[in-house]
């Protein structure tokens, strides 16, 4: 079975995008699906807001997106039970940029999701 992936992207600020996030999540969870919140905010808000807090050393979204490393690696297990968090970090703020010279620059996150995708009922 593959997870359900649901997006809320936006570019405006302020306008729920994190709230909706974390409390579909929650919702999702305390249905025991298995769901897997994937924040990739640089602000990281999604991530303080479920209890995740990580350091410079402690590998995020940004390292998944530019260092290959797997997304599997990065989860972290919330409070609540079923879900899951992929962290974000402040470093995820010059992704943009750095990214410009990546090859296959637009598949990173869809290919990072793949094992994740067998893993969860959500994401």
């Amino acid at each position: 079975m593959s997870a359900r992936v649901i997006a809320k992207p936006n570019q405006q600020g302020r306008v729920g995008k994190t709230t909706t996030a974390v409390n579909l999540s929650a919702c999702l969870a305390t249905a025991e699906n298995k769901t897997l919140l994937l924040d990739i905010d640089p602000q990281a808000n999604a991530s303080s807001g479920c209890g995740i807090v990580i350091d410079e050393q402690t590998p995020c979204v940004y390292e998944v997106l530019l260092e290959d490393v797997p997304l599997m690696e990065v989860i972290h297990e919330s409070d609540l039970p079923f879900l899951s968090i992929a962290p974000s970090h402040i470093r995820l703020t010059g992704a943009e940029v750095e990214m410009v010279s990546v090859t296959s620059r637009e598949q990173r996150l869809k290919n990072a999701l793949l094992k994740a995708r067998e893993t969860y009922d959500f994401i």
